[in-house]
């Protein structure tokens, strides 16, 4: 039985995958073939034949999982973004092993980069992990992390930051319309 206390170094790779851009600092890793190239390979990942194709692609991928993680959380995401994630996934070669001593899917020798990517998020759904990975509703931040809990009913990436403001911003909503009325 896999501890959920912590994600597999699959779901780890997903989460790290979709945090490359950081919202609220503004930042994004891979803004280009070379970031994309030194992020791959600061994951151990293979970076070659990364080109502005692969690049585009994996935004696209980046983007529709984000997308796919917020809806996990109970969010309004961008189909559109789900569908073009999935038609970069459609063409990734990977190969499925039955037989002790493989990975259960694995990329094919030469199917680039995003391929080790979308093995590992084959990895995550079959696992049932998909549903621990979530990404922050907060707007300021829309960062994905881990639901570590055992009902899955994590909403906040921290309630110390993002849970604070949305309850504070509840709280008031709720005095303005008591002033209203």
């Amino acid at each position: 039985m896999t501890n959920m206390t912590e994600p597999s170094r699959h779901a780890a790779l997903i989460r790290d995958f979709a945090n490359t851009v950081d919202v609220e600092a503004e930042t994004d890793t891979i803004t280009s073939p070379e970031g994309l190239s030194a992020w791959l390979r600061e994951q151990g990942l293979p970076s070659d034949g990364v080109d502005e194709v692969t690049h585009r692609q994996a935004i696209v991928l980046r983007t529709g999982l984000r997308a796919r993680l917020l809806a996990a959380n109970g969010g309004a995401a961008d189909p559109r973004a789900i569908e073009a994630a999935q038609a970069v996934l459609d063409g990734v070669p990977l190969r499925v092993h039955l037989g002790a001593g493989h990975e259960p899917g694995e990329p094919l020798l030469g199917a680039g980069p995003l391929a080790v990517i979308a093995a590992a998020w084959a990895r995550v759904v079959a696992g049932g992990e998909w549903s621990r990975l979530k990404q922050c509703p907060g707007h300021l931040c829309e960062w994905v992390f881990w639901d570590a809990t055992r009902s899955r009913t994590r909403r906040w990436c921290t309630m110390r930051v993002c849970g604070n403001r949305a309850k504070s911003r509840a709280y008031a909503d709720r005095q303005k319309t008591a002033r209203d009325t």
